[in-house]
């Protein structure tokens, strides 16, 4: 604009950001399968991480992000027809405490399809679920992951699993 209104004779920022800088990202690469079914025995029959064994199931199977993952309630999965509705993820900020947030895009507004094994792990959830707290957030209520108090989990609830730290290199 400055450069239009002839404020300035040229504008400093006309180039490609990505010609001056270097790009040393390393691209992710997938688990093979072979690498998953080590991985997913390893947490099975670890002491340790045995508990999050369900969770782990769930996050290969579908993909979804943490914080989606944690704001899971009853009513977003459908087990008849096999679909996980996701519209909004669980967040914790210090000094704030739990709020929803919807997604960024279109795009984060989703169905995904249930395999049998993501289908068997959501049945053993909520079996094996605590009573959970009256706790309401955003018009969410009844979350599926539950911390020991019986409030709804939070991204860092799984610090250990993102860390990478005890679980064997592929």
């Amino acid at each position: 604009m400055t450069g239009q209104d002839d404020c300035i004779r040229k504008n400093p920022f006309d180039f490609q950001l990505n010609t001056v800088l270097e790009d040393n990202t390393e691209p992710k690469v997938p688990l093979s399968p072979t690498q998953e079914a080590s991985f997913l025995s390893f947490v099975q029959n670890d002491k340790t991480y045995q508990k999050y064994y369900d969770e782990i199931i769930i996050l290969l199977g579908t993909g979804l992000r943490i914080s989606e993952l944690c704001g899971l309630t009853e009513s977003d999965i459908d087990f008849e027809h096999k679909l996980i509705n996701i519209d909004y993820q669980l967040l914790k900020v210090s000094g704030i405490g739990y709020h929803v947030e919807t997604p960024k895009t279109k795009s984060g507004i989703r169905q995904i399809p249930m395999s049998t094994k993501v289908y068997e792990a959501f049945k053993r959830v909520l079996n094996g679920r605590g009573r959970a707290d009256k706790l309401i957030v955003g018009g969410y209520s009844n979350f599926l992951f539950l911390n020991r108090n019986g409030l709804p989990k939070v991204a860092i609830n799984y610090s250990c699993l993102t860390s990478g730290r005890g679980f064997p290199t592929p």
